[in-house]
């Protein structure tokens, strides 16, 4: 019983290895910049709030990883874009939704069918640029911004917007309504503040996390073991 809880152990160290090492190499690529930020953040959390904060940040970088590779938008964009959406006033589950919502339409859209088709074409954005190529989702939602600044009518902006982004649609037009330049703004604001979560890191952060998970679903087994191994000794 024990050399299999052994077994077990050292099977979970090894596949989380790798995991630890890339994060704690990517932590060595960032202590540079987030030296500027520790006395902030001490003087805001405290000491015994900086792991909270931490723990709360490797959630953040997963879910940004995961919610990018879903949508195809790259992770950069994702965190510009919610920024913005934050700054005017839309809850970032809120702004996922919407997102993921038009990419799903504008997919329908290049198969000629859905609602975004008709939108798409009322506001005359095309699907593709002038060589021919498929615009992404975030060149089409920053057209969609431009076309929407310009329209006077506040009852179109909601109409389309519902077309577009479903229910969120609404949420999302005081954000739309200000077109790509504001948005892009946001973006660049986010990042000269240090606010954008590297790529690798968010890589090394997604591999930690799903290593972690096979260790704690490993640990079932040890429990087992240890378990057995009382009720076997408790019974003798």
């Amino acid at each position: 019983m024990a050399t299999a809880t052994a077994k077990i152990a050292v099977t979970a160290e090894d596949r989380t290895k790798k995991a630890f090492q890339n994060v704690q190499n990517s932590l060595k690529n960032l202590d540079k910049s987030f030296g500027q930020l520790k006395a902030g953040i001490g003087a805001l959390v405290g000491i015994g709030g900086v792991g909270a904060f931490a723990s709360q940040m490797v959630q953040t970088a997963d879910k940004i990883g995961k919610v990018s590779a879903k949508l195809g938008i790259s992770t950069d964009a994702l965190q510009k874009f919610r920024f913005g959406a934050e700054q005017s006033g839309v809850a970032t589950s809120t702004f996922d939704m919407a997102i993921q919502r038009m990419t799903r339409r504008v997919a329908e859209a290049r198969e000629g069918t859905g609602e975004a088709k008709k939108a798409l074409e009322e506001m005359r954005i095309s699907l593709r640029d002038s060589s021919g190529r498929a615009k992404t989702t975030e060149e089409i939602f920053l057209e969609v911004a431009d076309v929407m600044k310009g329209m006077t009518s506040q009852s179109d902006k909601v109409r389309l917007s519902f077309k577009l982004f479903d229910s969120e649609g609404v949420s999302l037009v005081n954000m739309m309504q200000q077109g790509s330049t504001a948005i892009k703004d946001y973006g660049e604001q986010l990042e000269a503040y240090g606010g954008i979560i590297d790529q690798k890191a968010i890589k090394a952060t997604e591999d930690f996390n799903d290593a972690l998970n096979i260790l704690q679903k490993q640990g079932r087994g040890i429990f087992s073991a240890i378990v057995l191994g009382a009720k076997d000794f408790i019974e003798a």
